[in-house]
């Protein structure tokens, strides 16, 4: 058994919705990551047969890997929060001026080489002042994945300052923006605690920020294991005039300067980092939002966002989108991210935006992975990168008139028994890619799938206001544009959004289980059932499905695997033969098997600590949240009546969310969509474990009736079940695509069209919300819009 095995991997490309065969594993390859990265060997181990089932017949998941704690209490008192951080091209709350046109922060992008020598290790150690009761001393250590020249450490937020000339002049301000000191080599190692709190005089003893010279150590060598650590001790908040207590928040930044050369792409004298907001006497960093200061010389300052508003728990909830960048919210890692992942993360986005065709990056300015990730897509595929279908991380829609190629097209017949089998041609699904990179062009093709037309449905609401559904109508051909037969049986699924993937997989089996047996005395008959897959890797296992539009991947490995080879025509140790049709156009497929895996397990596992630390997005319009215009009245124009408008109008629709919880709730969505879920103790990453998340959804199948269905059963699930899909972010989606559509085939054009379409188990829920008043309904809406 390779590594990978092990290893639960989230999905890449996991719009494709139908667990693998099994097949023999083949060999991994070698390792080709870039810069730093920790150890990737044995980790969770799903993947095989050990574990017992249990009365229901399935294996629940476990990890073999246990990765330590990173928010604890040391024996002495000391309270330790570890975090990963990354380069930021601007601050957090810093928005363009009237003269600036290029609109939002970049704080949230990604700069050009972010997965080169641009992340660290954050530590604070939280203790008692030694010198006076019922204060605390902050010691912050971070520890860089790379040389720097210098670093800046802004703490205490105390406002913005903005003037009127040309370019991005608004800055955010901290009470405190001094440097660093330099902690003597190896006195931090991994593994080992710092002592804290160092005291005044030891701290004013250490070394300055270093400033070093491009000669000062070997630039191609990263530090060695405590080499370079850097180190800040806090006594007193700046914004609050005072020592600090316990309770006080302190939000910090660090400013980042690269070494290197002047004409070295991989040096930058000037870096920003993540802003984050810790409360003392408590650990973790908190997802935070900006909101009014009580000190009338502070016009903004950082909050906690409310409990109810932290959609992916404490660890794995982003903060609040200050730079008005929302398309970029589905990007984030996690914002208690442990340090040791940091860098993982930043090269699995690097994998997750590579082109598997010619190993080129699909941002601009960022070098290609030619000797290690070109010429493995295909023959076939659907698309050659993960993000092509997942666009910024977000759900794929199909387009009518165009190849369904962001799209996964299921396609089977029935064998003597009944039973479906892939289809002959295709070999279970159907390849549509065409391509051009690098002025040439790549032809992954077996056929063409378009919508020719939407049929449409008319209906009304209880108050006589008309509704039209649309339905997709499909027409097959060959490349030349020739009719060819339909397919015995079919599914179109459009490619889900990603937030949240690792945190679903920490769910435990019981508790799905429980919700399965709690359905059973449901008042409207909404019947949940656990799906039931065999395991990809030891098909005599049995799990509980719960990823893909019909829960047929018990694992998000099974979702990246079969996606990898289905979507990309990528092989991996797991699935290391081409998913190919019988007939003489599957050839070049079969003969590519020869090549082996394509794709070795290290860079697997890269990908999947970035999908699995994925951050949530909070829900909007929670109490207290401030419009963002408000927020910049400094920078845009505006008379204080219209500030007291917009004001007004963030205050009248967080009671009209509100409001639509509780119409929400009272129409019975809740039966299947549950608000809260808690995730288990086990799951490899610490930052997973023991969270309260709420994605709305029950991970379990419900029959929703003929309207829904397809011809396509899967697993357990009959062709009219699906499995409950999570809310969480689908407010964003139209953000990320103004034409996003909703449901397993991208058939609904607005949430309210997705409402209308749920029959079966969903109908009493749909005819509760069909028999509001416009208000109401609008209001359910507008909830929606919120998560």
């Amino acid at each position: 058994m390779t590594a990978l095995m092990a290893l639960v991997l989230v999905a890449c490309g996991s719009g494709s919705d139908d667990a693998a065969s099994p097949q023999a594993a083949g060999n991994s390859g070698s390792g080709t990551g870039t810069g730093a990265t920790p150890d990737t060997g044995s980790s969770g181990n799903p993947g095989n047969s050990s574990g017992t089932p249990t009365a229901s017949g399935y294996t629940p998941l476990s990890w073999t890997e246990q990765q330590p704690a990173t928010q604890y209490t040391l024996a002495d008192g000391t309270l330790v929060t570890r975090v990963g951080g990354r380069t930021r091209d601007r601050h957090a709350r810093e928005m363009p001026n009237p003269h600036d046109t290029a609109g939002g922060d970049p704080y949230t992008n990604f700069a050009a080489h972010y997965f080169e020598r641009r992340s660290h290790e954050v530590t604070i150690y939280d203790n008692a002042s030694p010198d006076k009761a019922g204060e605390r001393v902050l010691t912050i250590v971070v520890k860089p994945q790379w040389w720097l020249y210098g670093t800046n450490f802004r703490h205490s937020f105390i406002g913005r300052r903005d003037n009127d000339a040309p370019g991005p002049t608004a800055v955010a301000l901290y009470g405190d923006n001094g440097g660093m000191k330099l902690l003597p080599a190896f006195t931090v190692t991994s593994g080992k605690e710092f002592k804290a709190p160092i005291s005044q005089k030891d701290y004013d003893a250490l070394p300055g920020d270093p400033q070093q010279t491009n000669d000062a150590q070997n630039l191609d060598v990263p530090p060695k294991d405590g080499e370079f650590v850097l180190v800040k001790r806090i006594t007193r908040s700046a914004s609050l005039n005072r020592n600090l207590k316990a309770g006080d928040l302190i939000e910090f930044e660090l400013g980042i300067f690269l070494s290197g050369k002047h004409d070295d792409v991989l040096g930058r004298f000037n870096y920003y980092s993540d802003v984050m907001v810790y409360q003392v006497g408590q650990t973790g960093i908190l997802p935070w939002y900006r909101g009014p200061s009580t000190d009338v010389a502070i016009p903004w300052d950082s909050h906690a966002i409310p409990v109810g508003a932290l959609s992916g728990g404490t660890m794995m909830t982003l903060q609040e989108d200050t730079s008005n960048n929302p398309e970029m919210n589905f990007l984030q890692a996690g914002t208690n991210i442990a340090g040791v992942n940091m860098q993982s993360f930043l090269e699995g986005r690097r994998l997750f935006h590579t082109s598997f065709l010619t190993g080129s990056h699909t941002e601009a300015g960022n070098p290609t992975l030619f000797a290690t990730q070109s010429g493995k897509a295909g023959p076939k595929f659907q698309q050659p990168a993960c993000i092509s279908c997942h666009f910024a991380n977000g759900k794929s829609t199909p387009v009518q008139g165009q190849p369904l190629t962001t799209e996964v097209v299921l396609t089977g017949d029935v064998d003597a028994n009944g039973k479906v089998v892939p289809d002959a041609r295709f070999g279970g699904r159907l390849s549509q890619g065409l391509v051009t990179e690098n002025k040439v062009t790549y032809d992954g093709r077996q056929a063409l799938m378009k919508i020719a037309a939407y049929a449409e449905t008319t209906g009304q609401y209880g108050d006589k206001t008309p509704y039209t559904l649309q339905k997709p109508t499909y027409v097959l051909t060959d490349v030349n544009g020739k009719a060819l037969e339909m397919p015995a049986r079919m599914s179109v699924r459009t490619a889900p959004h990603l937030a949240g993937m690792g945190l679903l997989e920490a769910v435990p089996e019981s508790q799905l289980e429980a919700l399965a047996a709690a359905s059973a005395k449901d008042p409207d008959g909404a019947v949940g059932k656990l799906q039931i897959v065999s395991d990809l890797v030891d098909p005599s296992v049995k799990r509980v499905g719960r990823f893909g539009w019909r829960g047929t991947a018990a694992t998000v490995m099974q979702q990246t695997a079969s996606a990898l080879n289905s979507d990309m025509g990528v092989t991996t140790s797991v699935l290391p033969k081409h998913f190919c049709g019988q007939a003489s156009t599957g050839d070049d497929c079969r003969a590519a098997d020869a090549k082996g895996p394509e794709l070795n397990d290290k860079d697997l596992e890269l990908i999947v600590r970035y999908s699995s630390l994925l951050a949530v997005p909070p829900q909007r319009h929670f109490k207290g949240e401030q419009p963002l215009a408000v927020y910049n009245e400094d920078i845009v124009a505006q008379t204080p009546a219209q500030t007291a408008a917009q004001v007004a109008a963030e205050s009248a629709m967080q009671d009209r969310v509100a409001a639509g919880a509780a119409l929400f709730e009272q129409a019975r969505c809740t039966a299947c969509h549950v608000a809260t879920l808690t995730t288990g103790s086990k799951h490899r990453f610490n930052e997973l474990r023991n969270q309260t998340i709420r994605p709305y959804t029950d991970l379990l199948l419900h029959d929703m009736g003929a309207e829904l269905a397809d011809n396509y059963p899967q697993g357990v699930a009959t062709a009219q079940e699906w499995r409950t899909a999570p809310l969480w972010g689908i407010g964003l989606l139209a953000s990320v695509n103004p034409n996003t559509r909703y449901l397993h085939d991208g058939r609904a054009r607005t949430l309210e069209e997705a409402v209308l379409w749920h029959g079966g188990q969903g109908k009493a829920s749909a005819d509760r919300f069909k028999s509001m008043t416009a208000d109401n309904r609008q209001k359910v809406i507008d909830f929606l819009k919120s998560l």
